[in-house]
């Protein structure tokens, strides 16, 4: 819709410009130019009086002030109509937030306390990312993933659970186009493989008015939301992304959305300012297809084996968010600073 208001205002610019031109032409048609010729030759080859000139100016002057208004409105109406185009446009921009949440960094004695694994938890207390989010394993055994503008430019990218593990992720590869990373975190000796996760992937369209929840860490604790597939593009019809009515808020990026079957039909990636309980999250085939574009030697010869059996179908949603959270995770990246 905000595109085509976009066009339909650059129309109404463009027609207004062709009216103006179109009277001015009007205007010019009827002026006759052969006989002002004449009359400004004769006063520039004599001597003109000032009688002469004011009679000059009166014969004229109506005509000159008429194309000369019609020349300086034509003028300001179109710097004016293409600023307001460029204004209008730079605020749809601005209506899109990513849910990446920025904290400012402690630097000092970072890495030394961060490299101690039985002092993670207190160094991440003690020295706050620069960048946090949320992010979920699709394999038991460490395989992880979140949205590409969380652990963009990191140095490096910690998860931590809801029971206050903290792990250190290896960034496997990014889909910057459709916002995805994935993760490995079992290159860290700490982590331990889990029990299969209890979810499976739909890659299916789902249906508007689809009950759908979310997990993510707004802040330190994790947080639920739920809500409903309010539209099946996202935001400015981006079609990789569905729109989703659940308040989120900066922290939530990168968090599963799942249906009341417990299927991950998508990832939290943003949402809309200008809209209390506008968000959105892309679709989960492009999550898939981003998986199956890894080069091999990422992998070290490993592919990827998804669960393809859901254990959470038959549960109610109390117990089905008991059984994820072990499978949530807060994401917490660290950039070099100068």
């Amino acid at each position: 819709m905000n595109e085509e208001r976009d066009i339909e205002n650059a129309l109404r610019a463009y027609g207004e410009r062709i009216r103006f031109k179109r009277r001015l032409a009007k205007i010019q048609a009827n002026i006759d130019m052969e006989s002002m010729r004449r009359d400004a030759d004769s006063y520039y080859t004599e001597p003109a009086t000032s009688g002469q000139i004011r009679t000059l100016w009166q014969t004229y002057r109506t005509t000159l002030a008429v194309a000369a208004s019609v020349a300086l409105i034509t003028t300001f109406g179109s710097i004016f109509l293409y600023r307001s185009y460029q204004q209008g446009h730079k605020q749809q921009e601005q209506q899109y937030s990513l849910l990446s949440k920025e904290i400012q960094a402690v630097k000092s004695s970072q890495r030394q306390i961060l490299n101690d694994i039985n002092g993670r938890g207190r160094g991440l207390s003690i020295n706050p990312a620069q960048v946090a989010g949320s992010g979920f394993l699709i394999t038991a055994d460490g395989y992880f993933v979140t949205n590409n503008h969380i652990v963009r430019e990191a140095d490096s990218v910690y998860v931590q659970s809801t029971k206050g593990e903290v792990y250190k992720a290896r960034i496997v590869y990014t889909d910057q186009a459709h916002d995805i990373a994935v993760l490995q975190l079992c290159d860290d000796s700490a982590f331990r493989t889990l029990p299969p996760v209890p979810y499976s992937f739909d890659a299916h369209s789902s249906d508007l008015g689809e009950r759908v929840y979310t997990l993510g860490y707004p802040r330190e604790e994790i947080v639920y939301g739920e809500g409903y597939l309010s539209s099946g593009t996202g935001y400015r019809g981006d079609s990789t992304a569905y729109q989703v009515a659940i308040g989120v808020n900066p922290g939530n990026s990168g968090g599963p959305l799942l249906n009341e079957k417990g299927n991950v039909i998508g990832m939290i990636s943003g949402k809309q300012t200008t809209s209390e309980g506008v968000s959105f999250a892309i679709k989960t085939n492009y999550l898939l297809e981003a998986l199956n574009n890894i080069p091999a030697d990422s992998l070290k010869g490993l592919p990827i084996r998804l669960n393809r059996k859901n254990t959470l179908t038959d549960l109610n949603r109390k117990q089905q968010i008991k059984r994820m959270q072990e499978y949530v995770y807060q994401v917490k990246v660290f950039k070099h600073r100068e």
